[in-house]
């Protein structure tokens, strides 16, 4: 692996300077390797004779690819002498992570950066290694850790969502039929009716909202095919029973994607909140819902053909007010376009992945007679 020239004759060839780097590299505790333009080992310090195993005198006038393993050799020698003829460089030249080879065949990651020098007999390159062995031990060990805490944390939702459903739920689902039963029994007439029929309908207002946390607890339900499908069977139910024609449009199986719990419930929680008003106060008697994927965010938009409001008059109050602070939340921004005799139409933005920016959400003004956006929780009731 050595080529014509001694050792001697090699360190003889570096400049005044690269002596002067010699010397201080001995000092240095990461391995310093130069080599020169024909890939050939002219400089190291001690330091990387011990990373790599070897001696410096088996070091010096070697190839570096001594240094490299089988599959990355070629590359090196390719990605050079594109280099040399170009000036392009193949990869970077900060802090790279690439492979290394010791002697006894063991590989060890190791974190290099690069620079060039021209001396009298031409150019010369320099490498900064690091042996980052325990490094990624202690990432891996870190990703261990935090995957169990995740394993962990899903366990623990579960046996959370399957106690409140077998335990509080059914309860609550006892109270219900209870408070019917005496009901049935005492008579109409009874001056106890009404609280009766006032726990009937508390305990069932319970039972749903039971249903509504156990749900967005479970671990297995963390996916957005999950949240709408839910969507869906509860627009159908509210709707149906009030004969008002929908459409639903939800992102295809294809393009389903794990939705965290606190992400669901909240998604859920404002189009319940749109769907209630809707079939109480909007008096529509047709309704469309699209609920899709653009790019890296959620869009959830309803619209309705009922009678409209003044937003700017009714933003004070607490349902809108309630989505506007779940919205943000979820750093996403609701925007509510309505006026009197032409409908409504709710829009709730929200990213998707981590890193991603939610779009910037109209002014909290009235842009116009007929358009109100939401962005700021309003204050008041």
């Amino acid at each position: 692996m050595r080529g014509g020239s001694s050792r001697h004759e090699r360190v003889k060839a570096l400049p005044d300077s690269e002596k002067q780097f010699r010397t201080l590299a001995e000092t240095a505790s990461d391995a310093i390797i130069t080599i020169d333009d024909n890939s050939r080992i002219v400089l190291v310090n001690k330091a990387a004779a011990s990373m790599f195993g070897y001696t410096r005198e088996e070091m010096v006038g070697a190839e570096l690819t001594m240094l490299m393993p089988g599959y990355l050799r070629d590359r090196h020698l390719a990605g050079f002498a594109q280099y040399r003829e170009t000036g392009q460089r193949t990869i970077s030249w900060e802090a790279i992570g690439v492979a290394g080879l010791r002697k006894d065949g063991q590989e060890i990651p190791l974190e290099i950066s690069f620079g060039e020098f021209t001396g009298k007999n031409g150019r010369y390159y320099t490498g900064i290694a690091r042996d980052v062995t325990e490094r990624r031990r202690a990432e891996e060990a870190l990703r261990r850790s935090r995957d169990e805490r995740l394993d962990e944390l899903e366990r623990v939702r579960k046996r959370i969502a399957t106690d409140l459903h077998d335990d509080v739920g059914s309860s609550l689902t006892r109270i219900s039929l209870l408070s019917e039963v005496v009901r049935r029994q005492v008579g109409d007439d009874a001056p106890v009716i009404g609280a009766l029929a006032s726990i009937a309908s508390l305990s069932r207002e319970l039972i749903d909202a039971m249903s509504d946390i156990v749900w967005a607890i479970n671990p297995s339900k963390d996916h957005l095919s999950d949240l709408s499908q839910r969507m869906r069977q509860f627009v159908s139910d509210v709707c149906t029973a009030r004969q008002i024609g929908f459409r639903f449009h939800t992102p295809s199986p294809e393009r389903d994607m794990i939705v965290g719990a606190n992400v669901r419930r909240e998604v859920f929680l404002v189009f319940k909140e749109a769907v209630n008003n809707l079939v109480r106060h909007s008096g529509c008697s047709d309704a469309e819902l699209d609920f899709r994927i653009e790019g890296d965010r959620l869009v959830l938009r309803i619209t309705d053909n009922g009678r409209g409001f003044d937003v700017a008059a009714a933003h004070t109050g607490h349902g809108l007010r309630s989505m506007c602070e779940r919205a943000e939340a979820l750093r996403g921004h609701l925007t509510v376009l309505s006026q009197p005799g032409c409908g409504t139409t709710l829009t709730l933005i929200i990213p998707v992945h981590d890193g991603a920016q939610s779009a910037p959400g109209p002014p909290a003004s009235m842009a116009s007679p007929h358009e109100y956006a939401v962005t700021e929780p309003p204050t008041g009731e």
